[in-house]
C-alpha cells in the first residue's frame, strides 16, 4: 500500500505484478485523473461560494469545504511527487530481492518505517549483492 502522509489517498500495488513501468501507470491510471477530479471538485466549490453571496451559514460552510478540498489537493500533489520521484530511478524491480528491497524506494510513502531503514542502506552500498542495488550503483545513487 502506498499511501499520501495523512492517509486521504491511498494505492494499491500487487507485488507480483511489479514491473519497470509499474509506478508510471500509476501516475497515469491513478494518480493523475484523482488529481483532476479533486480540482475540478474545488472548481465547482468555488462556483458555488461566488453564486452564494458572501455572507451566511451556507457561505461558511462552503468555505469550510473548500478548505478542505484545497488540503486534499495538496496531499494528493505531495503524493505524486513523492510517486514521480520513486518512479524516475526507473528501476526493474527484481522479485528475488525481496519485497524489503524493492519497496525501499516508495519509503516516503508507505506505512512502514523499516522501508527508509533499508533505503538508506541500499544507498550507502550495503545491499551490493541485490539487483535492486546494482540498480541504484550503476545510476550513481549509492554514496559510496
Amino acid at each position: 500500500m502506498l499511501q499520501s502522509s495523512k492517509k486521504n489517498y491511498a494505492l494499491w500495488i500487487y507485488y507480483h505484478r511489479l514491473d519497470k513501468d509499474i509506478l508510471f501507470k500509476a501516475l497515469v491510471n491513478y494518480v493523475e485523473p484523482k488529481l483532476r477530479l479533486e480540482e475540478s471538485n474545488l472548481e465547482q466549490l468555488r462556483s458555488q461560494k461566488a453564486s452564494a453571496g458572501t455572507s451566511g451559514k451556507a457561505v461558511k460552510q462552503l468555505e469550510k469545504q473548500i478548505d478542505r478540498q484545497e488540503a486534499l489537493i495538496a496531499e494528493i500533489r505531495d503524493f505524486e511527487e513523492k510517486l514521480r520521484r520513486a518512479a524516475n530511478f526507473n528501476l526493474e524491480p527484481d522479485l528475488n530481492d525481496g519485497v524489503v528491497l524493492n519497496i525501499a524506494p516508495l519509503w516516503e510513502l508507505v506505512p512502514w518505517s523499516e522501508a527508509k531503514k533499508y533505503w538508506q542502506e541500499l544507498t550507502a552500498g550495503k545491499y551490493e549483492w541485490s539487483t535492486i542495488g546494482k540498480q541504484l550503483r550503476a545510476k550513481g545513487i549509492v554514496k559510496c
